[in-house]
């Protein structure tokens, strides 16, 4: 056990219970691990559902938090040395031990990039989950190209993609990956985030004005060679499988369609960073990641943070999430006192 390093988390003690704030080991390293001491760790929908819902096998007591900017303490892997800044996906559904809401976390190589020191950590990790999995879909699921590093403002020769839900943090990632990857992009979202998903590039936006328009409006730009549901609801798929006919819905959040659409299939991954392929992992930890974080970069526009606070205010983020959070994200300072 690795006591060097007093370590409290905001665990959830039981399926629906508030957030407590105690103590939390920190067990040995395993081969390839990290251990991080977290600067800021970002709120996810799907750390505000689930606490709630039984959407994915999770054991509890837990803690949560999925993404993670800081600087590594302790190390057993041979890419990262002790004070190298980062940015990482946890595997929090795996143990406690992985969670972002603590003050130290430990990560897996693969789900890990080295970036500058100089890099706004509050900015960067509004983005590495939204990237991964953007990444996952792209690549293993939508059948879809990476960008090329050598030519990222290509023309949109390749197919129209939809983009449902493009305010969200992984549908601004998504919007962003296609048009730099040669892509059409059409997107929906609410009239006061039109001008913000416009600025991330997407070709067409569908602002949701009534559930009538959207239908409309997706039809018009039909046919789609990708379908993306950032949402993830049965309401979003439906009215996507009314405007698409047939085809492949990919979401982020897994729903059943009502019988009648039976010739849209529904397709969802869990825990998709765990499935990136080798050259995908390549990409970004060794591309994309570094090129984006630095300073100045203006190669990705990342979503606004909203810092609440440290740990103690964990709970009030996971509800408002629940509320629903568009073109930005909440983020806690674990270290914050």
């Amino acid at each position: 056990m690795a006591t060097k390093f007093p370590n409290k988390a905001a665990w959830i003690p039981a399926k629906g219970e508030s957030i407590v704030i105690r103590d939390s080991p920190n067990p040995e390293l395993a081969l390839h691990q990290v251990r991080i001491k977290v600067a800021y760790t970002a709120i996810n929908q799907l750390d505000a559902k689930l606490r709630v819902f039984d959407i994915m096998p999770i054991n509890f007591p837990t803690i949560l938090g999925l993404e993670v900017t800081g600087k590594v303490v302790e190390t057993n892997c041979p890419n990262f040395k002790v004070g190298d800044t980062v940015l990482a996906t946890l595997d929090a559904l795996s143990g406690a031990q992985y969670g972002g809401f603590q003050k130290y976390t430990i990560a897996q190589m693969g789900h890990i990039a080295k970036i500058s020191d100089e890099a706004d950590l509050l900015k960067v990790v509004t983005a590495p989950v939204a990237i991964f999995t953007t990444v996952y879909y792209f690549t293993k699921e939508l059948g879809l190209d990476l960008p090329d590093m050598a030519n990222l403002s290509p023309p949109a020769t390749k197919g129209t993609v939809l983009v449902y839900s493009g305010s969200s943090a992984t549908g601004a990632a998504a919007i962003q990956f296609a048009v730099q990857a040669g892509y059409k992009v059409v997107t929906t979202c609410s009239s006061r985030n039109a001008n913000y998903v416009r600025s991330l590039g997407a070709h067409v936006v569908i602002e949701r004005s009534s559930l009538d328009h959207v239908i409309t409006a997706l039809r018009a730009e039909a046919p789609y060679i990708a379908v993306y549901d950032n949402f993830g609801t049965v309401d979003t798929g439906s009215v996507i499988a009314q405007a698409i006919g047939k085809g492949t819905i990919v979401t982020l959040v897994p729903y059943t369609l009502p019988a009648k659409f039976k010739d849209v299939v529904v397709k969802f991954q869990a825990t998709p960073e765990r499935h990136l392929t080798e050259s995908a992992k390549k990409f970004l930890i060794e591309d994309y990641f570094p090129l984006i974080t630095r300073p100045g970069s203006t190669v990705f526009k990342f979503q606004p943070a909203d810092l609440l606070g440290g740990l103690d205010q964990v709970q009030h983020g996971l509800t408002e999430q629940m509320k629903g959070v568009s073109a930005k994200k909440l983020v806690i300072a674990p270290n914050m006192e």
